[in-house]
């Protein structure tokens, strides 16, 4: 669950109804970040990997941090 309250905080899901570990799908539209993906394929099935993500504000810092070894890893603004 700890990991679900750093994304929700993240991405500016409101911090009453996070301090009381409460999720509400109404409020979940409009939450905005970035999130840096992967893709990976294992015995033929193509899966994409959630790598890690990040307040929108930090958006400009971390696409010029340098890219990763990984192949196939992007960063994509997220808004919902």
């Amino acid at each position: 669950m700890w990991k679900l309250g750093w994304f929700l905080r993240d991405f500016l899901y409101d911090p009453e109804l996070l301090a009381h570990e409460q999720v509400d799908e109404k409020a979940l539209p409009g939450l905005r970040g970035v999130v840096k993906i992967s893709h990976t394929v294992i015995n033929g099935i193509s899966l994409i990997n959630l790598d890690g993500f990040a307040p929108a504000s930090q958006w400009e810092e971390l696409s010029a941090a340098p890219v990763s070894l990984a192949s196939g890893s992007s960063s994509a603004e997220a808004s919902r």
